[in-house]
C-alpha cells in the first residue's frame, strides 16, 4: 500500500494538526522583532481567535510564551532558553552581558548573577561564580522570590505600576528574620530603587548573605534582565558597597544601550575632548 509522504519523507498521516498549528502560533511570536498582539498572531496563522488564545495561555503555561497584560502583547518566554540554551532569545542576552560579567568578577572577586523576571519569579540566566572558596552559589535556570532579592527588587522597581502591582501579592513570604513581609514597606524601598538605580538586599532571601543588583533596561525604561553581584555578608563594607553599586549601574547601562541599537557612552576623557 502507498503511503501519504510529504517532501521530507515524513508520512503526513501520522502528524498531529493542532500541534503544528501550535508551533505555528509560537513560531510566530518568535520571529516577531517585537511583542505582538493575539489580533495580529490571528491574521498571520489565519486561525480562529479562539483556537489562537487557547494556544497562548497554553504555551504561556509552560513558560515558552510570556504575556504582557498591560501592553496585552506576548513575546518569547524562558521556557524556551531552558529548553534549549542556542534556539532562545535569551541566549542573545546572555552573550551580549558575559563581557560585562566577567569584568565585574575580575574587578571584585564575588560571584555575578544574570537575572529575568518570568512567572513572577527571578530566574537565572547566568552565574560566574567567585573564586574564593567562601562564596556564594546559584545555578543556572534557579528561581528565587521577587520581594526578598536584589534581582527582583530591581525588576518590580523598574516596572509600570500596574504590572508591579500585579507581581506583588497581598501577603510576602518571610524567609529569613530580615525578609519584609508589609508590601506597603517593599513599595517604599522600590520607589528609593528606581531614584538611586540599583537594590541591595541584606539576608532578606538567604542569612548571611548580600547581594546588589542594578537594571538592564529597554527603551521603555523597564527592566528586561539584572545583574548583580552576591557574596557573603561578613565582607561587606561601605567603600565596596559603592564601588559596586557604581560598577553594577555602569555595566547595565552599557549593555542596555547596546541591546537598544544606541552608540556607547562618552568616557570622561571622550567629553573632556570635545
Amino acid at each position: 500500500m502507498a503511503s501519504e509522504a510529504g517532501d521530507d519523507g515524513l508520512d503526513d498521516r501520522y502528524l498531529v494538526q493542532p500541534v503544528l498549528k501550535a508551533m505555528q502560533v509560537l513560531q510566530l511570536v518568535c520571529e516577531a522583532l517585537e511583542p505582538v498582539s493575539l489580533n495580529q498572531i490571528v491574521r498571520d496563522a489565519a486561525l480562529p481567535k479562539t483556537t489562537v488564545f487557547r494556544y497562548l495561555r497554553t504555551l504561556a503555561m509552560l513558560g515558552f510564551v510570556e504575556h504582557d497584560p498591560e501592553a496585552d502583547r506576548y513575546r518569547p518566554g524562558i521556557g524556551l532558553w531552558r529548553l534549549s540554551h542556542a534556539s532562545s532569545p535569551y541566549e542573545t542576552l546572555r552573550q551580549a552581558c558575559k563581557p560585562s560579567m566577567k569584568r565585574l568578577r575580575q574587578r571584585f572577586n564575588e560571584t555575578i548573577n544574570l537575572g529575568v523576571l518570568s512567572g513572577g519569579e527571578v530566574v537565572y540566566l547566568d552565574v560566574l561564580e567567585s573564586e574564593r572558596s567562601l562564596r556564594m552559589q546559584s545555578s543556572v535556570g534557579a528561581t528565587d522570590p521577587l520581594h526578598c532579592t536584589a534581582l527582583g527588587k530591581v525588576f518590580l522597581a523598574f516596572r509600570p505600576p500596574a504590572q508591579r502591582a500585579m507581581l506583588i501579592p497581598p501577603v510576602l513570604p518571610r524567609l529569613t528574620r530580615n525578609t519584609i513581609t508589609d508590601p506597603a514597606a517593599l513599595i517604599e524601598q522600590l520607589d528609593i530603587i528606581r531614584t538611586t538605580g540599583y537594590a541591595i538586599e541584606m539576608g532578606e532571601n538567604e542569612e548571611g548573605s548580600y547581594c546588589i543588583a542594578a537594571p538592564i533596561l529597554d527603551h521603555q525604561g523597564i527592566a528586561i534582565a539584572a545583574m548583580s553581584l552576591s557574596a557573603p555578608i561578613t565582607r561587606f563594607d561601605e567603600g565596596a558597597r559603592q564601588a559596586i553599586c557604581a560598577g553594577l549601574i555602569s555595566a547595565g547601562g552599557e549593555i542596555s544601550r547596546i541591546i537598544r541599537g544606541e552608540p556607547p557612552a562618552l568616557t570622561n576623557e571622550a567629553t573632556r575632548a570635545a
